[in-house]
């Protein structure tokens, strides 16, 4: 396999990162140990690195899925399900809102990260992944648990980390994508690398009808007689997309990247599948710039130096004048979020056997509604957090066997105000939190191909300004809630290596987390409602994932996880968390046959999710649901043309997602690619 990565880095002139890629979707993950374990964040060096699922911290529970280089259209949230401990909740068809759990966690109990950037707010709920177009991403990492110290993080489940893509060659293309219900998506891009600057920039745009086909239940949902199939209306959605990503070198051992991200999308609000709304629409914008500096000194006495910093802007508008969506009757509105982040890093290796880790962080949020409706008027609000992580990494060799050990603790302190203009004067009301946390992590590795890791770590979620303020209207302000907390258990253990014609990996680990203070809304009279800290919640676990190749022509990726998430408080199960998830792909590769035959490849996909409830009372069972796929695809003349085709839910299984929102079924997407190297 390091021959096939060598070939295409010679033909392609890719980074040596690269380099490890295979011909399969899954190259990256199947390539042998050495290189594949580079630690980022991390400026000490140990003889014999220990085999890990993710390059960031071998300590963590983390799986790392790279999209560059797939011979067949993918989505975000079909490669999520590469990934062990993921739940994808999805909302309908292409360019709805999605959203990530891990571990049978909350979305909301999830953060999302633009490199070592923070995306996600605990104000603006759960973060919709479909805001940030694939085109960007050279991939993506997810940690389950504790997160890296390095990623300056305290969240309950876990973080998302996307991967601005970028570029080490000359190089322009295109890709067009089209599909079923009216799907098709676009975008030109082009790279160029000098030897000071590398730049990589794509444009595009994407649409769909939405127009599947559902069964609706007529709102009787154990009535089968009454039910009709109907086609989804107003699920339409139109967007256009931009990206860039620059580097330049500032000197020998240090270089300066922007980012800039920003979409633009106009989309129907079809509601659930019993009560469509034919009207309502959603206007979003969101646009994300980020600089940062980093220098990096190796050989003796190496550190890494970090300094960014981000702007991210958000506009929301919501035009309802039927009051087709809810229950608060017509409503509109235009909300607005400004967020200005700031970041400074610094890793050194003090002693041969210490490395010395510190983040510093700190977060400005504003968010400035607009609402042409009486019933719902959400006052101005702000929110400033500032955080800071230490972490001391201890690593070195006894013999053969390689050790690491990683204690760390995070301090983080919020304060959320909200402003509102009474009778006599304007008052502002505020709400703080200090939040210590912690996580001691270590791994070892008494065989070469061997790791063993284990974990304890605290962490915290937000309550957010309408949870703290309320809306003035049906939601009462409690500004005496406390963050949600955890405390997570993880160990596993990790086979990597080549055996023969064998290469890849596989690991099995296993989760305890038990979350306190839960925040859940509780009615109040006159249809208004109140959210307080009620509960406790204990999820446990078993996750197995595997990555793996048989000489260059044959690839399996699979990865089962079993769940099982209690409300102690009700003693029933948590809401939306099967005990069951799993998914399998394998994949067959003819290689280069000819000067004109790059690669063939076929693919058959599996994935199944379990039964779980809808409702906190577990009165309410969404079926479990096994979906099938298949597809094929060929890269031409030296992969500067690629043909793919493929099919999703092959047997038309349909279902829906956790809020009622009908999925599409059986769908057919085709994809037209070419690029040009110089």
């Amino acid at each position: 396999m390091e021959d096939i990565g060598q070939q295409r880095i010679e033909r392609r002139g890719q980074s040596f990162r690269c380099s490890l890629l295979v011909v399969s979707t899954v190259s990256a993950m199947v390539a042998t140990a050495a290189p594949a374990f580079a630690q980022f964040g991390e400026t000490a060096r140990i003889e014999r690195p220990i085999p890990a699922t993710n390059p960031l911290d071998p300590t963590a529970a983390g799986s790392e899925v790279l999209v560059r280089d797939r011979l067949v259209a993918q989505t975000t949230e079909q490669l999520l399900l590469e990934s062990a401990g993921t739940r994808v909740v999805v909302l309908g068809g292409p360019g709805t809102p999605f959203c990530l759990r891990l571990r049978g966690v909350s979305c909301d109990q999830i953060n999302v990260m633009l490199g070592d950037i923070p995306i996600s707010s605990p104000d603006t709920g759960p973060f919709d992944l479909s805001l940030v177009p694939l085109e960007a991403l050279e991939g993506f990492e997810v940690y389950r648990g504790g997160a890296p110290a390095w990623l300056n993080d305290g969240a309950v489940g876990g973080v998302l980390r996307l991967l601005p893509r970028r570029y080490e060659q000359n190089e322009i293309g295109g890709r067009a994508t089209a599909g079923s219900f009216g799907t098709w998506r676009a975008n030109l891009f082009g790279a160029a690398s000098a030897k000071k600057v590398q730049l990589f920039g794509t444009a595009g745009a994407a649409g769909s009808r939405n127009d599947y086909p559902y069964l609706d239940d007529n709102g009787t949902r154990f009535d089968p007689t009454d039910d009709v199939e109907r086609s989804r209306q107003n699920a339409d959605f139109l967007e256009g997309f931009g990206f860039a990503n620059l580097v330049a070198k500032t000197s020998k051992t240090s270089h300066l990247d922007l980012v800039f991200l920003g979409l633009g999308r106009d989309r129907g609000e079809p509601g659930p599948g019993s009560s469509p709304a034919t009207q309502a629409r959603t206007k979003m914008t969101r646009l994300i710039g980020t600089a940062s500096w980093l220098q990096e000194k190796r050989g003796a006495h190496p550190y890494r130096l970090q300094v960014a910093a981000n702007y991210d802007y958000g506009r929301n508008r919501f035009d309802d004048t039927l009051g087709e969506i809810g229950s608060g009757g017509p409503r509109e509105a235009d909300d607005r979020t400004h967020a200005v982040f700031g970041r400074a890093a610094a890793s050194v290796e003090v002693m041969p056997w210490l490395e010395v880790t510190s983040i510093a962080s700190a977060r400005y949020q504003a968010f400035e509604p607009s609402s042409e409706s009486a019933a719902i008027v959400l006052p101005a609000s702000d929110r400033i957090s500032v955080a800071g992580t230490l972490e001391t990494r201890f690593f070195g060799q006894a013999g053969k066997v390689s050790m690491e050990l990683r204690p760390s603790i995070r301090f983080a302190w919020t304060r959320a105000a909200i402003d509102e203009a009474r009778a006599s004067a304007s008052a502002q009301t505020r709400s703080s939190d200090f939040l210590p946390t912690y996580r001691a992590a270590g791994a070892i590795a008494p065989l070469e191909w061997l790791s063993l890791r284990a974990s304890i770590s605290s962490g915290y979620k937000l309550p957010s300004l309408l949870q703290l303020f309320g809306n003035r209207s049906t939601v009462v302000s409690n500004t005496t809630l406390v963050p949600e907390q955890s405390m997570s258990y993880d160990g596993g253990v990790t086979a990597r290596g080549r055996a023969g014609v064998l290469s890849g990996y596989a690991s099995v680990g296993a989760f305890l987390t038990h979350l306190d203070d839960a925040i859940r809304p509780r009615p109040l009279p006159q249809g208004t409602l109140i959210f307080e800290n009620i509960g406790s919640a204990r999820i446990r676990g078993v996750e197995i994932e595997l990555r793996g190749s048989i000489t260059d022509h044959f690839v399996l990726q699979a990865e089962t996880t079993w769940t099982r998430a209690d409300d102690e408080a009700r003693e029933r199960r948590l809401p939306g968390q099967p005990e069951w998830v799993a998914f399998a792909q394998p994949e067959a590769h003819s290689g280069s046959l000819s000067k004109w035959l790059s690669d063939a490849m076929g693919f058959f996909q599996i994935a199944y999710v379990g039964k779980s409830f809808s409702d906190p009372a577990n009165l309410v069972v969404l079926p479990a649901r096994t979906v099938l796929a298949i597809g094929a695809g060929v890269d031409l003349f030296e992969a500067r043309l690629g043909l793919s085709f493929r099919v999703d839910d092959l047997l038309d299984a349909r279902g829906q997602d956790l809020l009622g929102f009908p999925l599409p079924g059986r769908r057919y997407t085709g994809r037209l690619s070419y690029r040009h190297e110089w």
